[in-house]
């Protein structure tokens, strides 16, 4: 049966998140949580954790706020690094915010005997998926947070004021300045797609071993914006594993608000989720509806 290594990028709700590793759960699989920001106690997360210790558990508390920035794939590559000598076939990433659409079996047996990376990509620029020249701009410019942005932080909610800053009102989160040297280093080609993905073992082991005699490639991006989503497509789409990359993330998520996050799912888009092919589905908040997390649940039967 496959083996799976869970990479989970968390960063609010404790009970939402413990909901998810319990509905993904298997003793003969890894887990290994990153724990983003403050906004609830090492105590809150540890107690929903509690029933998952053993050795094939780990939390991490390293990082601070992670939105748009090198964390995210910092706390990824951690992942990687841990798992490294584990005995695993794919290596899946998901958000405190996913949720398994599929039942623990059906997600293995998928995945069993296969030997690709599920992972949505375009070359850049793609003026079709990405604004700013075409993505480009995401390479081109060095971002800095902005120290000044906990302002919008006080005043606003965090979401409202993220979207008043890339609309160019309000405290902006990033200063923006133009590269010295805009190319990429190690003549890599740029491309981009969505930050979560299923990786074969072959797919990881080739990150970690090219980042090894790359020193410059991870100071390129610590500067990027939204590295998470540019970062691993640039590194494999330039690989002799190319051919090997299926462009498909297999999740389900809704963009179709045009917000600078996905929708978050409801009750309302029962029928999409229960009938799609994909494997797991973004975003969800059982504060703004746990009835759909039941009703997906009760379809597995």
């Amino acid at each position: 049966m496959t083996r799976i290594a869970y990479c989970l990028l968390v960063h609010k709700n404790p009970k939402q998140v413990g909901r998810l590793i319990r509905n993904i759960y298997c003793s003969s699989d890894f887990f290994y949580v990153n724990v983003f920001g403050n906004n609830f106690t090492k105590e809150a997360w540890k107690k929903e954790f509690r029933e998952f210790e053993g050795d094939n558990f780990f939390v991490s508390f390293e990082y601070g706020p992670s939105w748009a920035m090198f964390s995210v794939v910092d706390g990824t590559l951690s992942s990687m690094r841990r798992f490294a000598c584990f005995g695993y076939d794919y290596f899946i990433n998901l958000s405190g915010q996913c949720y398994p659409l599929k039942s623990i079996n059906s997600i293995k047996g998928l995945l069993q005997d296969k030997d690709f990376a599920y992972m949505e990509n375009f070359k850049l620029p793609a003026p079709a998926y990405w604004a700013n020249n075409g993505g480009l701009d995401r390479f081109e410019y060095s971002y800095y947070k902005n120290p000044f942005f906990i302002l919008g932080d006080i005043l606003l909610n965090k979401k409202t004021a993220r979207t008043l800053g890339s609309l160019g009102h309000g405290p902006k989160m990033f200063i923006k300045l133009p590269k010295l040297h805009r190319q990429l280093p190690y003549k890599l080609e740029p491309y981009g797609g969505s930050a979560y993905f299923c990786l074969s073992k072959k797919h990881v082991d080739y990150v970690l071993e090219y980042l090894k005699n790359k020193p410059n490639l991870i100071a390129f991006f610590k500067h990027a914006f939204a590295p998470d989503e540019i970062f691993f497509q640039t590194v494999i789409l330039n690989s002799v594993l190319k051919e090997t990359v299926i462009n498909d993330n297999l999740r389900y998520i809704d963009w179709s608000k045009k917000g600078v996050t996905p929708a978050i799912l409801t009750i309302d888009d029962a029928d999409n989720l229960l009938n799609s092919p994909k494997l797991f589905a973004r975003k969800f908040d059982i504060e703004s509806d746990k009835a759909i997390l039941d009703l997906i649940d009760r379809s597995k039967g």
